[in-house]
């Protein structure tokens, strides 16, 4: 049987690019989202269909020889407070659901399935911090933040069985920060005024900001997001019991953003009128993040000044 790789979520910001990077690799994909694809792939497996569907995972991983998993299906964050019991049904119930069938058909056949868990700086809380480490003070104030939560403890305790009996799960996790992508304008994550305040610079529209000046956030660009999963699922083993490591590029304040936007488009403009639901969630969320464990187990590294970082992703946009 042929080895096969899933792929959940994929008409994602992330989902999208990491499908169209396994493709590259030769990898043999099934993808699975709750929306058509927008442009299909000819060697691709697409459904249409929910994670939420237990009947189907099942059938997957029973019919197919699934070697590596990738787990992008989720409510984001602002939605998920808006629909708390369906963010707890696909966040929290739906993906221990596919951690578990990887483990179960891993042991079967008697391998380590890998299985990427994308995290998330929401787990961190209840108060803002500077350089978050992964061990650091984490009681997440939103649903989300606690979803995410879970799923890393969840799959960590799997990983732990697992190589107390050499086959299973082989769970590796990232927590992101605000991801700035080139090509999409995400909504319904606390930190999407980012790429939304570029867009909006880049077409001299007016942009009110939902977040205080102030406000200090960490953020990393979709290639290097990209990068990072790839990269961390290719280490062939990671000795180590921290299955879960931060990443970022950089942390700037909205302000800051807003400055160097107005510098580079002097017609452009920015309000900040507060937001109090988005406000809350910000400021449980770290301001940078340490990610000395992401370059010690698996070579991660940055260093990018902000107008740098800015400039290269309007490039990509033009």
């Amino acid at each position: 049987m042929n080895k096969k790789v899933l792929v959940t979520g994929f008409n994602g910001e992330i989902g999208s690019k990491i499908l169209k990077e396994l493709v590259s690799l030769d990898k043999q994909i099934i993808a699975i989202d709750v929306n058509d694809s927008k442009g299909k792939i000819e060697s691709v497996k697409y459904i249409k269909d929910s994670i939420l569907n237990y009947d189907l995972i099942k059938s997957i991983f029973e019919t197919n020889f699934i070697t590596e998993v990738y787990h992008f299906a989720a409510i984001l964050s602002q939605s998920a407070i808006k629909n708390p019991g369906l963010s707890i049904k696909v966040n929290e119930g739906a993906s221990k659901n596919l951690i578990d069938f990887a483990f179960q058909n891993a042991v079967k056949r008697n391998f380590l399935c890998k299985f990427f868990f994308p995290s998330s700086i929401a787990v961190y809380g209840p108060r803002k911090i500077k350089c978050a480490s992964e061990q650091d003070i984490i009681k997440p104030s939103t649903i989300y933040g606690h979803s995410k939560l879970l799923v890393e403890q969840y799959g960590s305790k799997i990983h732990e069985k697992s190589k107390s009996i050499d086959s299973g799960l082989d769970f590796r996790s990232i927590r992101f920060p605000g991801v700035i992508s080139f090509d999409t304008i995400p909504s319904g994550g606390t930190t999407d005024y980012a790429p939304q305040m570029i867009h909006a610079a880049l077409k001299n529209q007016h942009f009110d900001c939902k977040l205080s000046p102030q406000t200090n956030l960490p953020f990393i660009s979709i290639n290097k997001a990209i990068y990072s999963i790839v990269k961390l699922m290719n280490v062939k083993k990671i000795d180590s019991t921290l299955r879960v490591f931060n990443v970022q590029e950089i942390s700037f304040t909205a302000k800051d953003l807003s400055d160097v936007l107005k510098e580079k488009f002097p017609i452009f403009t920015v309000s900040f009128n507060k937001d109090k639901k988005f406000q809350s969630v910000a400021d449980t969320w770290p301001s940078s993040l340490n990610c000395s464990m992401s370059k010690k187990y698996w070579n991660f590294s940055t260093e990018v000044h902000l107008k740098e970082f800015i400039e290269k992703i309007i490039e990509k946009i033009k």
